[in-house]
């Protein structure tokens, strides 16, 4: 699976469009890790549908023709699993 990386060497620097593109899909997934965390404590019910409501959101971004253009790749949906892998321990989602 083809994940995004931005190829640099020493004599060669990232476009800086490409940085801000990868930054803002580091920001989803990491925002997406944080809402699954405070999910698992939160003890209200109004709490826990706002967060999911949030994940969806995010959600929606990966699967979502945003992430192609940002990334440059159709991986959303695989990239989506492997969060809820990390963070949900299954490939359910939310």
């Amino acid at each position: 699976m083809k994940l995004i990386h931005p190829e640099t060497t020493d004599n060669q620097v990232c476009d800086p469009y490409q940085e801000l593109a990868i930054a803002v899909i580091k920001q989803a997934a990491d925002d997406y890790r944080h809402l699954a965390k405070k999910l698992d404590k939160s003890p209200s019910i109004p709490e826990q549908k706002h967060i999911r409501q949030q994940m969806t959101s995010i959600s929606q971004f990966f699967f979502g023709i945003w992430y192609q253009k940002l990334s440059g790749l159709d991986n959303g949906p695989a990239i989506l699993k492997m969060l809820d892998l990390e963070v949900l321990g299954n490939v359910e989602g939310i």
